[in-house]
């Protein structure tokens, strides 16, 4: 059954007049802000600055995770399906994009350090669409102010008028503090998807669409080293942009990219590949991986699942390389185990696991 409310020892005393104005969030170690009554923790978190951990904000990934000192919270959904073990739950810990302020708090979590960019509302036009192999549609979208974000972030998408927002991930490189003028997606098209359905039924260059963003953390590592990318589909596009960032700022290290798709006809991105490959000249190679090639096609590249691409034929120095994975949540934890077993160290894995609304 959902909980309606984990209150911790500590938050006895009936509510106050300052409770209407907002309530104290005191981060251990760390800064303390204000959160208004019902607000979701991370959300006010990131709308002040606070540069909480965080990816997905819909209790997905468990990147939020937040032990709760004291103090009361609302969960919108149950911690117990959540990435949440039963230790953590045990231990008092909840996920910050799931939980409504009900009073002050005393919680525990690592604040990120890094440069954090707040995240804007802006309105813009789609200025391009192209229709790309495996039904991924090639999204640009100009913008009437410039929009900051880093390598991995992502945006929340909304046409003018409309109810239904899907989030999706920036690929072009980062534009630094003055922002973008134009934004590119990469859009899969799922059936019965309300986004998706829409913007693949025609060319719709010319319409009013809301950008929300940036969100996410994935891109964060500033360590110089080599990195290994891997994506599952349209998990490419944050890829794209956190390849192209690390290939300009370190411009001694290499790139490796693992790209899987089902199958030759679904292959997409790849003008975009090759162009990484023009700008950093044997800095960068590109694995592409079909799981679902019919045999006897002539396919001379690799076969399988993305994890069957990562072996010690890669030639990575697994212990002192860097790992950025995204795609969908089974094929994002498959590659995690993968690595680790491999010896990458866990925390330099950085993972953005997403699962498609379907709606």
């Amino acid at each position: 059954m959902p909980v309606d409310t984990i209150a911790v020892p500590g938050e006895t005393r009936a509510p106050t007049r300052a409770d209407a104005r907002g309530c104290r969030i005191a981060v251990a170690g760390e800064r303390d802000f204000q959160a208004g009554r019902d607000e979701l923790l991370l959300l006010s978190a990131l709308n002040q600055g606070v540069n909480y951990p965080h990816s997905c904000r819909v209790g997905t990934c468990g990147r939020c995770k937040t032990r709760l000192v004291s103090g009361k919270i609302s969960p919108l959904v149950d911690f117990a399906l959540s990435p949440l073990t039963n230790r953590d739950l045990k231990d008092g810990y909840i996920l910050a994009c799931q939980a409504k302020v009900r009073s002050d708090l005393e919680i525990e979590v690592g604040l990120i350090d890094h440069r954090v960019t707040l995240p804007l509302s802006v309105v813009g036009e789609i200025s391009g669409w192209r229709v790309l192999p495996g039904g991924v549609i090639d999204l640009r979208i100009a913008l009437d102010e410039p929009l900051a974000f880093q390598a991995g972030q992502y945006a929340a998408l909304a046409v003018s008028g409309s109810f239904v927002r899907r989030s999706f991930s920036f690929y072009d490189a980062p534009p630094g503090p003055e922002g973008a003028r134009e934004v590119g997606f990469l859009v899969k098209h799922l059936p019965g998807g309300r986004f998706s359905g829409w913007l693949a039924a025609r060319d719709r260059c010319g319409v009013r669409i809301w950008v929300e963003g940036p969100f996410g953390q994935m891109g964060l590592d500033d360590t110089p080293r080599h990195a290994l990318c891997v994506a599952g589909g349209t998990g490419i596009a944050p890829i794209l942009s956190i390849a192209e960032d690390r290939l300009q700022r370190f411009p001694t290290e290499g790139v490796t990219v693992v790209f899987g798709v089902r199958a030759q006809a679904d292959l997409f991105a790849l003008d975009r590949l090759e162009r990484l490959s023009r700008l950093a000249p044997g800095r960068i190679r590109v694995v592409p991986i079909l799981s679902h090639e019919p045999a006897g096609s002539g396919w001379s590249g690799a076969r399988g699942l993305v994890t069957a691409a990562l072996d010690p034929g890669l030639g990575i120095d697994w212990g002192r390389a860097s790992a950025f994975v995204c795609g969908a949540l089974p094929m994002v934890e498959a590659v995690e185990a993968r690595l680790t077993a491999l010896g990458l160290p866990r925390g330099r894995i950085h993972a953005d696991k997403f699962e498609p609304s379907g709606l």
